[in-house]
């Protein structure tokens, strides 16, 4: 079963879909192909939706703070989509802590997510 999927939504701006558990395995794969994705971008923005996520393992965090350290300069905007799942906000607010940016925001909606990254002409189709 495939845990994520990332969808290109505009010349520099991505959709990321998270489901079920990220293991460090998933965490890795996704990291390296989405580095290659932004490789020669010079600027990049990207919801992340979390949705469909039920936990974010412990050893998957230091995989992802990692990526977002590394691709700290070139991102313009993004928006971390979460649900109401206290353990999964907590661990998202733990994560944006970390890597702390302006950049960044959490938002509870695709709405939301889309006016933040400024592409309300983009049309997201839940599975």
């Amino acid at each position: 079963m495939q845990m994520y999927k990332i969808e290109n939504i505009g010349k520099n701006k991505f959709y990321l879909k998270v489901i079920g558990s990220f293991p460090p395995s998933v965490a890795t794969k996704f990291a390296e192909e989405f580095l290659k994705l932004i490789e020669d971008l010079d600027t990049f923005s990207i919801i992340i939706d979390l949705l469909d996520e039920i936990l974010i393992k412990i050893d998957s965090i230091d995989i992802i703070l990692d990526l977002l350290k590394e691709t700290g300069k070139k991102v313009e905007r993004s928006a971390f989509l979460i649900s109401n799942n206290p353990p999964l906000t907590e661990e998202a607010k733990y994560v944006l802590k970390l890597a702390k940016s302006d950049k960044r925001k959490i938002v509870s909606n695709l709405d939301e997510a889309k006016e933040w990254l400024g592409i309300s002409d983009i049309v997201i189709k839940r599975d």
